[in-house]
C-alpha cells in the first residue's frame, strides 16, 4: 500500500475511478434534447434509463487507471483504461446487437440499450424498467446482473489492486496511434443533450 493513504475500499476506489471521468454525487445533466427525440420517434425512455443517463451521461468515455500485476509489486508503469461509452444511438452503433438482443432475452422486461461499458473488452450495457443493469460480453454466453454502474465496474476489475495515486491523477495520457501521438480521452460534450 502506497505510504501515508488510507487504503479505501473497493466500491470506494470505483467511485474515484468515476470521479476521475468526470462524475460525482449528485450529478445530474441535462438530457432534455434526447428526451425530445425520444418522444418524437416514439422511443420509451423509461424512468430508471432517465435518471442513469441523466448521472452519467457526457462522462469521460474512457478512464486511466494503474495496478499492480501482483502482490509483491509495489509499481506500476503501464496505464490501462475503463470504458463508459454510454450513446444516444448506442444499439445503431454496436458492432454486433445480438448481445443486446440475448440481454432483452434473458431480463424479461423492457431494456434500453445504454452502450458499452467495461475493462479490456467492454460489454454491452442495457439498463432494465426495474434498475437492474445489465452486462453481456460477446466472448461468454453469460448475461451479468448489476444493481448499479458501481457494482459492475467492481465485478470488471474483480483481482485487480489499483494503484491508488493513479485515481487521484488527471485522467490524460498521451497513446500512440497510426497517425501519431495523441491525448486521450477526447473531451466530448454530453451527447444526450
Amino acid at each position: 500500500m502506497e505510504q501515508g493513504m488510507k487504503k479505501p475500499n473497493k466500491r470506494e476506489q470505483m467511485k474515484l475511478l468515476l470521479k476521475k471521468a468526470g462524475w460525482h454525487e449528485g450529478r445530474h445533466v441535462d438530457i432534455s434534447g434526447f428526451e425530445r427525440r425520444c418522444n418524437e420517434q416514439g422511443i420509451d425512455l423509461f424512468d430508471s434509463a432517465k435518471a442513469f443517463l441523466q448521472e452519467f451521461a457526457g462522462i469521460d468515455d474512457t478512464v486511466y487507471f494503474k495496478y499492480h500485476h501482483s502482490h509483491d509489486s509495489r509499481f506500476s508503469d503501464s496505464w490501462y483504461d475503463y470504458t463508459f461509452d454510454f450513446k444516444p444511438d448506442a444499439l445503431e452503433e454496436l458492432t454486433s446487437t445480438e448481445d443486446y438482443y440475448d440481454i432483452v432475452k434473458f431480463a424479461q422486461e423492457d431494456c434500453f440499450c445504454l452502450g458499452e461499458s467495461g475493462y479490456y473488452y467492454s460489454a454491452v450495457a442495457a439498463i432494465g424498467r426495474s434498475g437492474k443493469l445489465y452486462f453481456k460480453h460477446d466472448y461468454e454466453d453469460v448475461v451479468r446482473v448489476f444493481d448499479d454502474l458501481l457494482e459492475s465496474m467492481e465485478h470488471e476489475l474483480n483481482g485487480h489492486e489499483l494503484v491508488l495515486s493513479s485515481l487521484f491523477e488527471e485522467n490524460k495520457v498521451i497513446v500512440s496511434t497510426l497517425w501519431g501521438k495523441r491525448v486521450s480521452p477526447d473531451k466530448r460534450p454530453n451527447p444526450f443533450q
